[in-house]
């Protein structure tokens, strides 16, 4: 039990899928890290979030010393994505509830997004949590359980996936990344990539990483349910909608 721990500065607010207008139904690359993860399929990644999840693997130590990279996936959807008011996108992962909020235990990924699948910008992404004995109780991440099942402060993150429970999405802005190299009213693929929480992989200040490492084999590091978008470009019909929503029922079924 964390004594007194206190809401940082980032809100986080939870995306429910019924916000969201259109789901990925395309993995584009799908490479996992060198030791790999038993857990799913890659295609458990496409249609709605229904908690069916495909975990990307996560570096060991002896790994990381090798720089080997982190696994990811990307992915593309029906329709661009495009910039509108307030969230664009949402990635859906399983964050666990183990601990007094707002910490959880997470595994968590950088985003990245391109126009035309060579070019890609990460988002920038802020994480202000410590390893234990190095802040206050409000920056410290929660190990009581162990390293690998740590808690971090969701409160402290910001532009960083899987730090919301099964059900619900992490949004992101791509105002954020206006002025960048892509066309942030065209946005054609996501990619997302596993952050090995041991503070080598760092944020967009330079503040190392923390989150529950190593992971486990079976579904180590970053576990991806969906990836969903609310502003898209052109603007779905109602047909392309219900096209979209029978393709997606067509996906889940295959994967059943």
């Amino acid at each position: 039990m964390l004594p007194c721990a206190a809401a940082g500065p980032f809100d986080n607010v939870a995306i429910s899928p019924a916000d969201i207008r259109a789901w990925a139904n395309e993995v584009i690359t799908f490479e996992p890290t060198p030791s790999g993860s038993a857990a799913g399929l890659e295609s458990n990644a496409l249609g709605r979030a229904d908690e069916v999840l495909v975990s990307l693997g996560d570096l060991d130590a002896a790994e990381i010393a090798q720089q080997n990279s982190p696994g990811s996936i990307t992915l593309s959807l029906p329709f661009a994505i495009t910039d509108g008011p307030g969230w664009d996108f949402a990635v859906f992962e399983n964050a666990g509830n183990f601990f007094t909020e707002p910490f959880w235990f997470a595994e968590l990924a950088y985003v990245e997004v391109s126009s035309n699948g060579t070019d890609f910008e990460r988002f920038p992404s802020t994480s202000l949590n410590v390893e234990p004995g190095a802040g206050t109780a409000d920056t410290e991440i929660e190990a009581g359980f162990g390293r690998d099942f740590a808690g971090v402060n969701i409160t402290n993150i910001s532009n960083l996936a899987g730090i919301h429970p099964a059900g619900s999405g992490t949004g992101f802005d791509l105002a954020d990344l206006a002025g960048t190299s892509v066309d942030v009213n065209n946005i054609e693929y996501v990619r997302i990539i596993d952050i090995p929480g041991d503070g080598t992989f760092l944020d967009a200040a330079g503040n190392g990483i923390l989150d529950a490492w190593p992971g486990g084999a079976e579904n180590g590091g970053f576990d991806l349910d969906a990836v969903g978008a609310r502003h898209l470009t052109p603007e779905p019909n109602s047909s392309s909608l219900f096209f979209i929503a029978i393709v997606a029922c067509g996906l889940l079924r295959r994967r059943q």
